[in-house]
């Protein structure tokens, strides 16, 4: 009795992780793609030996003003990576502030008994705005993790939270949050439409794409499996730039999903610039004069709103990465929220699905293969 062996198939999922795997590897071993990946990295380093060659100090300080001979305040002293002065009265907190002091604490007199008797009694707590927004967030989170080590009953203390030194409303980025806008927004130009738009040319330029095509592979396979490697690597440089540079405060989440979306927005532009490329070098001067187009936006991002002339804002507003700078902008500051992210967020995905359907129109206007 013959048994007919039937050879199952692989999925068109498996088939584009499987391509997405390859050019992962494929990227992590080409010198030009390496160097598009580590260029912000090293621009990142070289601006914090910078920074430190001036002088500048890293040090997180906090004056503490305490009325009346807390034991609490022991606790506070003990914080590590963190300075804590104590000062005499809560004009030399304030002194502080203005010098570089991140933050002030007044701890009342009589805290530690209204404390224990469950009170909930005022803790008032000064945020310096002009420090940096990594140290703020540091401070924030100790000072909570510090309180709830005094007693099992929550509250135990109410934070009345104070802002000083509150930046120049016209002014909406500091120069720390600046450089994040800055090095975020180069590294996903870079990774996205340069880097995929040079592995769309080079498939047909060496002549493998037929052969890849004579497999199960689908071009649209292809396609998706080159974006997913693209993506990934994306996510990862912009997770190190993040990190490098203070960026991991604030809200998080919405910081996370503005990257993802503008990832994307700028995939469907590597997409059409691979896919209308002709030449390496075609592909070159695209994606560069693209590139260079969408960072404009962050060179604007100390400039007050008022200040830019009507048809430089409609200009800026036609680039996705104008949303994207505004949304870090947010979030940096721990101003946002989803409800105030959320008409930004839309537009960065409306940006998304226009220039894929671009894309998709180009396929269906002209095959490429």
């Amino acid at each position: 009795m013959n048994e007919t062996i039937v050879a199952r198939q692989p999925g068109r999922w498996q088939l584009r992780w499987a391509v997405a795997r390859q050019e992962m590897v494929n990227i992590a071993r080409h010198p030009y793609y390496l160097v598009s990946f580590g260029i912000p990295i090293f621009m990142s380093l070289a601006f914090a030996l910078f920074v430190s060659a001036l002088g500048e100090t890293d040090e997180l300080i906090v004056a503490v003003y305490d009325a009346g001979s807390s034991d609490w305040a022991a606790t506070l002293a003990k914080w590590e990576d963190v300075t804590v002065r104590m000062v005499e009265s809560e004009t030399a907190v304030h002194t502080a502030l203005d010098d570089e002091a991140t933050a002030g604490i007044l701890i009342p007199a009589g805290f530690d008994t209204a404390v224990a008797a469950g009170q909930s009694p005022e803790l008032v707590v000064y945020v310096n705005q002009e420090a940096r927004n990594d140290h703020i967030a540091i401070v924030t989170r100790r000072l909570s993790d510090a309180l709830w080590t005094m007693g099992e009953a929550p509250p135990p203390a109410m934070i009345s939270w104070q802002e000083t030194n509150a930046r120049d409303s016209g002014l909406t980025f500091s120069v720390e949050e600046y450089i994040v806008v800055i090095f975020v927004i180069l590294g996903i130009c870079m990774t996205t439409m340069g880097i995929l738009a040079q592995i769309i040319v080079e498939k047909r330029e060496t002549g493998s794409l037929p052969a890849l095509l004579a497999s199960p592979l689908t071009f649209g396979d292809l396609l998706w499996g080159q974006s997913t490697a693209v993506f990934l690597y994306t996510m990862l440089l912009s997770a190190i730039l993040l990190a490098l540079n203070g960026g991991l405060v604030g809200n998080v989440g919405v910081t996370a999903v503005s990257i993802i979306l503008t990832t994307c927005a700028l995939l469907a532009l590597g997409l059409w610039f691979g896919l209308w490329s002709q030449s390496k070098n075609q592909c070159n001067a695209y994606t560069g004069v693209m590139g260079i187009v969408l960072v404009i936006p962050s060179w604007f991002a100390l400039v007050p709103p008022e200040n830019l002339s009507l048809p430089l804002t409609v200009g800026l507003r036609l680039l996705p990465t104008t949303y994207l700078v505004e949304l870090l902008n947010q979030s940096l500051n721990g101003t946002a929220t989803w409800t105030t992210a959320g008409i930004n967020l839309l537009v960065l995905g409306m940006f998304t699905a226009v220039f894929f359907g671009l894309v998709r129109w180009r396929l269906q206007r002209q095959p490429v293969w």
